[in-house]
């Protein structure tokens, strides 16, 4: 039997929902995690204490310095500095101007984790499929039924300095540069053009044309390009794959120079 409700007894209640803390910065955790190095080393902790603070200091540090670089904007065509490298250095100088007057022993742990971020941030990420798959599906969501559009999200996000080394973005714009240039002639033209692109690429004789590094050849990207150029020529019809094949349409597309390697 359940007892009777005593009107008279107090309720807690509050007037609005309690608002949770707001999570710290990039640079607060950097300086937290330093913080308890500091106090660690101070109140002799243990040397197995003491790693995993060395630990948490090297990922916050690349944490604040990525996330940095990460949203810094798109640059133009043929801007080309500051580099990467250059950029890991600008940023982590602010975290070691924040703590100028720390002990020597933890500007030389933060200064060690911001080399391994610079050389971490200046390799080209592996190849995953399934990277090279979304960054396309995103685009051509984005962009339903015009391939160019799609085309240059995938372009403009390359041109950022936070993805100049995502290899799968790289392949992603590639994909859809070889469906795009399809779609402007045929699949005759665009396969050429992506042959020639690839050739030249593969002996080192592409240049730089944009502001990020030119990405290295794979073999992946060769398939990707290869399957741009049939997955748009198979969007067509029949009657629309006669008009475009004529040798005319041929002749002038290949008139156009060869890939402008916008992507690179």
């Amino acid at each position: 039997m359940l007892n009777p409700i005593d009107a008279s007894m107090p309720v807690t209640a509050y007037r609005q929902r309690p608002i949770p803390e707001e999570p710290p910065t990039a640079a607060e955790a950097t300086d937290k995690a330093i913080a308890k190095y500091e106090l660690d080393v101070k109140n002799g902790a243990s040397p197995s204490d003491l790693a995993d603070d060395r630990v948490a200091i090297e990922k916050a540090v690349e944490v604040e310095v990525q996330l940095q670089i990460l949203q810094l904007p798109g640059r133009e065509k043929t801007q080309r500095e500051p580099t990467v490298a250059q950029l890991v250095d600008q940023f982590g100088k602010a975290i070691m101007d924040r703590h100028a007057d720390d002990p020597a022993a933890t500007r030389e742990l933060v200064q060690g984790a911001i080399d391994d971020y610079k050389t971490t941030a200046t390799q080209w990420a592996p190849e995953d499929r399934g990277k090279v798959d979304a960054y396309i599906k995103g685009a051509m969501d984005r962009h339903p039924g015009n391939i160019q559009a799609a085309f240059e999200e995938l372009r403009d996000l390359r041109w950022t300095p936070g993805h100049f080394y995502d290899t799968n973005l790289a392949i992603g714009a590639d994909y859809l540069r070889a469906r795009w240039e399809t779609e402007k002639s045929n699949n005759i033209v665009g396969g050429i053009m992506v042959d020639v692109y690839l050739d030249k690429k593969q002996n080192n004789q592409i240049p730089q044309n944009g502001p990020g590094p030119v990405s290295p050849y794979s073999e992946l990207q060769k398939e990707y390009m290869h399957k741009g150029v049939e997955d748009q020529w198979n969007t067509l019809n029949w009657f629309e794959k006669s008009f475009l094949s004529d040798n005319s349409v041929t002749i002038s597309g290949l008139a156009r120079a060869a890939f402008e390697n916008d992507v690179s």
